[in-house]
Protein backbone atom coordinates (compact mmCIF):
# COMPACT_ATOMS: atom_id res chain seq x y z
CA UNK A 1 0.00 0.00 0.00
CA UNK A 2 2.82 2.39 0.96
CA UNK A 3 4.72 1.45 -2.20
CA UNK A 4 1.70 2.30 -4.36
CA UNK A 5 1.36 5.69 -2.63
CA UNK A 6 5.08 6.38 -3.18
CA UNK A 7 4.78 5.44 -6.84
CA UNK A 8 1.74 7.67 -7.23
CA UNK A 9 3.55 10.66 -5.66
CA UNK A 10 6.65 10.00 -7.77
CA UNK A 11 4.50 9.86 -10.93
CA UNK A 12 2.81 13.18 -10.07
CA UNK A 13 6.18 14.84 -9.36
CA UNK A 14 7.59 13.53 -12.64
CA UNK A 15 4.52 14.70 -14.58
CA UNK A 16 4.68 18.13 -12.95
CA UNK A 17 8.39 18.46 -13.71
CA UNK A 18 7.79 17.45 -17.33
CA UNK A 19 4.93 19.95 -17.65
CA UNK A 20 7.00 22.79 -16.16
CA UNK A 21 9.89 21.94 -18.47
CA UNK A 22 7.62 21.95 -21.52
CA UNK A 23 6.09 25.30 -20.54
CA UNK A 24 9.52 26.83 -20.00
CA UNK A 25 10.76 25.52 -23.36
CA UNK A 26 7.80 26.73 -25.42
CA UNK A 27 7.55 30.09 -23.68
CA UNK A 28 11.22 31.00 -23.43
CA UNK A 29 13.72 28.67 -25.11
CA UNK A 30 11.87 27.96 -28.36
CA UNK A 31 11.20 31.63 -29.11
CA UNK A 32 13.82 33.99 -30.49
CA UNK A 33 14.56 36.75 -28.01
CA UNK A 34 13.26 40.03 -29.40
CA UNK A 35 15.54 42.87 -28.51
CA UNK A 36 15.47 46.26 -30.15
CA UNK A 37 18.02 48.98 -29.75
CA UNK A 38 17.75 50.76 -26.44
CA UNK A 39 19.12 53.88 -24.78
CA UNK A 40 22.92 53.66 -24.78
CA UNK A 41 23.07 51.46 -27.90
CA UNK A 42 24.42 52.72 -31.21
CA UNK A 43 21.55 53.68 -33.49
CA UNK A 44 21.31 51.66 -36.72
CA UNK A 45 22.17 53.80 -39.73
CA UNK A 46 19.51 54.43 -42.36
CA UNK A 47 19.01 56.47 -45.53
CA UNK A 48 15.61 57.83 -46.48
CA UNK A 49 14.27 60.24 -49.11
CA UNK A 50 12.90 63.50 -47.74
CA UNK A 51 10.13 65.65 -49.19
CA UNK A 52 10.98 69.11 -50.42
CA UNK A 53 8.83 72.22 -50.55
CA UNK A 54 8.54 73.98 -53.90
CA UNK A 55 6.20 76.93 -54.46
CA UNK A 56 4.54 76.27 -51.11
CA UNK A 57 3.83 72.59 -51.80
CA UNK A 58 5.43 69.36 -50.66
CA UNK A 59 6.95 67.38 -53.55
CA UNK A 60 8.78 64.09 -53.99
CA UNK A 61 12.38 64.11 -55.14
CA UNK A 62 13.88 65.81 -52.13
CA UNK A 63 17.32 65.14 -50.76
CA UNK A 64 18.28 61.91 -49.04
CA UNK A 65 18.73 61.90 -45.27
CA UNK A 66 21.42 59.53 -43.98
CA UNK A 67 21.69 59.35 -40.21
CA UNK A 68 25.48 58.90 -40.14
CA UNK A 69 25.91 62.07 -42.23
CA UNK A 70 24.08 64.13 -39.60
CA UNK A 71 26.04 63.19 -36.48
CA UNK A 72 27.75 66.55 -36.21
CA UNK A 73 24.37 67.45 -34.67
CA UNK A 74 21.92 65.90 -32.24
CA UNK A 75 19.31 64.05 -34.31
CA UNK A 76 15.66 63.83 -33.30
CA UNK A 77 13.68 61.14 -35.14
CA UNK A 78 9.91 61.35 -34.78
CA UNK A 79 7.31 58.89 -36.08
CA UNK A 80 3.82 60.07 -36.93
CA UNK A 81 0.74 59.25 -39.04
CA UNK A 82 -2.09 61.25 -40.61
CA UNK A 83 -4.67 59.47 -38.43
CA UNK A 84 -2.76 60.22 -35.19
CA UNK A 85 -4.09 63.40 -33.55
CA UNK A 86 -1.34 63.61 -30.86
CA UNK A 87 1.30 63.19 -33.60
CA UNK A 88 -0.02 66.13 -35.59
CA UNK A 89 -0.46 68.25 -32.46
CA UNK A 90 3.20 67.90 -31.45
CA UNK A 91 4.79 68.62 -34.87
CA UNK A 92 4.77 72.43 -34.37
CA UNK A 93 6.71 71.90 -31.12
CA UNK A 94 9.30 69.77 -32.89
CA UNK A 95 9.55 72.53 -35.47
CA UNK A 96 10.06 75.11 -32.71
CA UNK A 97 12.94 73.01 -31.33
CA UNK A 98 14.45 72.81 -34.82
CA UNK A 99 14.27 76.57 -35.27
CA UNK A 100 15.57 77.39 -31.78
CA UNK A 101 18.50 74.94 -31.96
CA UNK A 102 19.13 74.92 -35.72
CA UNK A 103 22.93 74.99 -35.36
CA UNK A 104 23.01 71.95 -33.08
CA UNK A 105 19.92 69.87 -33.84
CA UNK A 106 18.27 68.27 -36.87
CA UNK A 107 14.70 66.96 -36.66
CA UNK A 108 13.28 64.44 -39.12
CA UNK A 109 9.72 63.20 -38.87
CA UNK A 110 8.75 59.97 -40.61
CA UNK A 111 5.31 58.80 -41.70
CA UNK A 112 5.09 55.03 -42.01
CA UNK A 113 1.51 54.38 -43.07
CA UNK A 114 1.49 51.37 -45.38
CA UNK A 115 -2.03 52.25 -46.52
CA UNK A 116 -0.82 55.50 -48.14
CA UNK A 117 1.40 55.83 -51.18
CA UNK A 118 3.88 58.73 -51.40
CA UNK A 119 1.45 60.54 -53.67
CA UNK A 120 -1.49 60.05 -51.30
CA UNK A 121 0.53 61.30 -48.34
CA UNK A 122 1.67 64.35 -50.32
CA UNK A 123 -1.91 65.06 -51.38
CA UNK A 124 -2.98 64.95 -47.72
CA UNK A 125 -0.09 67.18 -46.61
CA UNK A 126 -0.81 69.70 -49.36
CA UNK A 127 -4.58 69.95 -48.92
CA UNK A 128 -5.47 69.12 -45.31
CA UNK A 129 -6.25 71.95 -42.90
CA UNK A 130 -4.25 70.22 -40.16
CA UNK A 131 -1.06 70.51 -42.24
CA UNK A 132 -1.69 73.99 -43.63
CA UNK A 133 1.39 75.56 -42.00
CA UNK A 134 3.75 72.64 -42.44
CA UNK A 135 5.18 73.87 -45.75
CA UNK A 136 6.94 76.60 -43.77
CA UNK A 137 8.39 74.21 -41.18
CA UNK A 138 12.14 73.71 -40.85
CA UNK A 139 11.86 70.05 -39.86
CA UNK A 140 12.41 67.38 -42.51
CA UNK A 141 9.48 65.26 -43.63
CA UNK A 142 9.87 61.76 -45.05
CA UNK A 143 7.97 58.52 -45.54
CA UNK A 144 9.50 55.17 -44.63
CA UNK A 145 8.58 51.69 -45.76
CA UNK A 146 6.46 50.29 -42.95
CA UNK A 147 6.35 46.73 -44.30
CA UNK A 148 7.43 44.01 -41.89
CA UNK A 149 10.99 42.78 -42.42
CA UNK A 150 11.95 45.63 -44.72
CA UNK A 151 15.40 47.16 -44.25
CA UNK A 152 13.70 50.52 -44.66
CA UNK A 153 11.32 49.87 -41.76
CA UNK A 154 13.03 52.43 -39.55
CA UNK A 155 10.41 52.16 -36.78
CA UNK A 156 11.22 48.49 -36.13
CA UNK A 157 14.95 48.91 -36.70
CA UNK A 158 14.99 51.47 -33.89
CA UNK A 159 13.48 48.92 -31.55
CA UNK A 160 9.79 49.85 -31.57
CA UNK A 161 7.48 46.85 -31.93
CA UNK A 162 4.09 47.95 -30.54
CA UNK A 163 3.06 50.17 -33.46
CA UNK A 164 2.24 52.97 -30.99
CA UNK A 165 2.47 56.54 -32.28
CA UNK A 166 3.83 59.09 -31.82
CA UNK A 167 7.28 57.74 -31.04
CA UNK A 168 10.55 59.63 -30.68
CA UNK A 169 14.25 58.76 -30.63
CA UNK A 170 17.09 61.18 -29.87
CA UNK A 171 20.55 60.28 -31.15
CA UNK A 172 23.66 61.98 -29.74
CA UNK A 173 26.72 63.09 -31.69
CA UNK A 174 28.43 59.75 -31.12
CA UNK A 175 25.55 57.96 -32.83
CA UNK A 176 24.15 56.51 -29.59
CA UNK A 177 20.51 56.56 -28.59
CA UNK A 178 20.21 59.08 -25.77
CA UNK A 179 16.42 58.98 -25.42
CA UNK A 180 13.53 56.86 -26.64
CA UNK A 181 9.81 57.21 -26.00
CA UNK A 182 6.40 56.12 -27.25
CA UNK A 183 3.93 58.93 -26.62
CA UNK A 184 3.60 62.67 -27.01
CA UNK A 185 6.44 65.13 -26.53
CA UNK A 186 6.27 68.86 -25.90
CA UNK A 187 8.83 71.60 -26.42
CA UNK A 188 9.91 71.59 -22.77
CA UNK A 189 10.30 67.78 -22.78
CA UNK A 190 12.46 67.88 -25.90
CA UNK A 191 14.54 70.74 -24.55
CA UNK A 192 15.31 68.82 -21.34
CA UNK A 193 16.48 65.84 -23.40
CA UNK A 194 18.67 67.69 -25.90
CA UNK A 195 20.24 70.38 -23.68
CA UNK A 196 22.75 68.01 -21.99
CA UNK A 197 23.74 66.67 -25.42
CA UNK A 198 24.63 70.03 -26.99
Amino acid sequence: MKTNKKLEITAWVAAGTLLMGALAYYNFVDKPIQRGVEVGDFCPDFTIATYQVQDGEFKTGGDFFTLSDQLDKVVIINFWATYCAPCKAELPEFNQIQETYSEDVVVITLDGETSLTDEQLLAWMNTNEESAAWDSFSILFAKYDGSEGSAANVYNRLGFVSGALPATVVVDREGKIAFKKEGSMHYEDLEKVITPLL
